[in-house]
């Protein structure tokens, strides 16, 4: 005789597919993807199709994006850097100590100086002056029509964050955090400040995070890996 409870989950798990792929499609429709190319993606993975090359270049360009956040915690961070109050300072290209050859050099990143000025000269988190000089606006480096990247980098961990947690259980080994707090019915006019206060003490956590972190990474002879944090709060309106 089956199980009810199994029949019940067996069908949350197909309905919780099905809102997943929807999301995940109509998200890529919004950002200008064809019915015809999500297909063509979609049918190519099934059969095993992986585009090796083009993979390689994302995770390249993805690598240099990542290790841009790298470069600019060392110019908040570094005093070689900072003026007297603790401010970054201006830095020029050509070479010096003030300079983003030297910045790169500091933070101990494999994307190199050129390819780094390239990215800010791109990036909406650093204005350069007429003079030439580059100037930080924010911390955190952001790149515009970079939501797909992002949005993969989310993803892909996310969902293999569960599949370690589920598997490590069994085991009795460390489980990576995975949590989340929400309500299914707020006022979201009155949300405002709830959503500042997160966003503020949100924000001074990661910036501890990122530089415990940044402190511990790889010498040239150690094993290596990817270690990180993610968090982001959500509003969605009922239908």
């Amino acid at each position: 005789m089956k199980n009810p409870k199994n029949d019940v989950l067996a069908e949350v798990r197909i309905q919780g597919a099905t809102v997943l792929i929807s999301a995940i499609f109509s998200f890529l429709q919004k950002h200008g993807f064809t019915e015809g190319l999500i297909s063509t993606l979609a049918r190519d993975q099934i059969g095993g199709l992986k585009p090796k090359l083009n993979s390689r270049k994302f995770r390249q360009f993805v690598r240099a994006y990542e290790e841009m956040g790298m470069v600019l915690s060392t110019w908040y961070s570094n005093p070689v850097f900072l003026d007297r109050e603790g401010n970054p300072v201006p830095l020029c290209f050509t070479r010096g100590s003030k300079s983003i050859r030297n910045l790169v050099r500091l933070s101990k990143v494999r994307v190199s100086a050129r390819t780094a000025f390239s990215l800010m000269q791109l990036s909406s988190s650093i204005k350069f002056e007429p003079d030439g000089l580059a100037v930080p606006i924010r911390r955190v480096f952001v790149l515009p029509n970079f939501e797909i990247p992002r949005a993969t980098l989310v993803v892909e961990r996310f969902l293999d964050t569960l599949q370690k947690n589920s598997l490590v259980k069994n085991s009795g080994a460390q489980t990576l955090l995975e949590r989340s707090c929400h309500v299914t019915s707020l006022d979201l006019e009155r949300a405002g400040p709830i959503l500042r206060d997160i966003k503020e003490r949100g924000t001074a956590f990661m910036d501890s995070i990122d530089d415990e972190i940044e402190a511990r990474r790889r010498t040239s002879k150690s094993k290596f890996g990817e270690l990180g944090l993610l968090t982001f709060a959500w509003t969605k309106r009922r239908k």
